[in-house]
């Protein structure tokens, strides 16, 4: 759906300075084309000028000299405000365009009586098998061959703060989950929405164990394998063939190469080069935190 800026002329406080149109709202670090996104700090007036898939920006007033004329331009004292109030808006009629879609389940399926399928907007493929107590939400796609396990949770919000209707809410989620085939979940994996649009993606063969998070707009590699209680934030990309220890925390952005491993308990705060492994809170490089304990240990001795 194609919204135009002067559709929220006054939400928040916009005034609209030049119109155009505007495809989802979103942030400097969306993926998706025709995003509408704030801009309050000046240091990322720049990235936003030159981001090809950014169509509208709202800001400052003092700052909305600096928004390159190719792109619609709103102003507000509190530029953040007014995209949550629009993001609102986009995501109940995401909402109504998802219930106007029944909810496809192929008759090889197999389904626990305990489970809670959305009557509309999921989609469940053939050979699946879900457990007792899973939930999935609308706009979850799942595979062919996959297999829940009970207490699987798919297609909560993400969590994601703004101020809507002059409260503190939660965003509410505009995208999708999608599973490739032959994903297995054991027990109470959690995996959550994308947040403006797109789809939070679990790679074919992917394994988890009980208790794992992914979050908004993750994007999880064929075959990876997410150990119990690994939390996977927002954005990050998780390779083909990774390895999350158990308890590890990948921040939000980061990637983790291809066929690298994260050891038990780490928090990894930048990327992770492919077939390395990281260890440690903050992760380092496993060789150098090896060194970095045997020195410790010389010194106590």
């Amino acid at each position: 759906m194609t919204w135009r800026l002067s559709d929220f002329r006054g939400v928040a406080g916009l005034t609209v300075l030049r119109d155009g149109p505007f495809e989802m709202t979103g942030k400097l670090w969306t993926r998706l084309d025709g995003a509408f996104v704030p801009v309050r700090d000046p240091r990322y007036m720049e990235e936003a000028n030159r981001r090809p898939n950014i169509a509208a920006v709202v800001t400052t007033p003092a700052l909305a000299d600096a928004v390159d004329e190719r792109l619609a331009l709103g102003a507000a004292e509190r530029p953040e405000d007014v995209h949550s109030e629009v993001h609102a808006v986009l995501a109940e009629a995401r909402d109504q365009v998802l219930q106007r879609q029944p909810t496809r389940i192929d008759t090889s399926a197999v389904i626990d009586p305990g489970a809670t399928v959305s009557p509309y907007g999921a989609n469940i493929g053939a050979r699946v098998r879900i457990g007792a107590n899973v939930v999935i939400a609308p706009g979850v796609e799942i595979a062919h061959d996959c297999v829940l396990h009970p207490g699987v949770v798919l297609g909560v919000p993400g969590f994601n703060r703004g101020i809507v209707g002059g409260r503190r809410r939660n965003f509410a989620s505009i995208g999708g989950v999608r599973l490739m085939p032959f994903v297995e979940l054991l027990a109470h994996t959690c995996v959550a929405r994308a947040l403006f649009g797109g789809d939070t993606t679990v790679g074919e063969e992917v394994v988890t164990d009980n208790l794992v998070y992914i979050a908004h707009d993750a994007r999880i590699g064929r075959r990876a394998e997410l150990c119990a209680l690994a939390n996977i934030l927002g954005r990050a990309e998780i390779g083909e063939d990774a390895y999350i220890g158990p308890s590890a925390v990948i921040l939000n952005g980061v990637t983790v190469g291809r066929a690298a491993r994260v050891s038990v308990g780490s928090v990894v705060t930048r990327d992770v080069p492919p077939g390395k492994t990281v260890t440690g809170n903050f992760a380092l490089p496993h060789d150098r935190f090896i060194s970095h304990l045997r020195a410790i240990a010389r010194d106590d001795g």
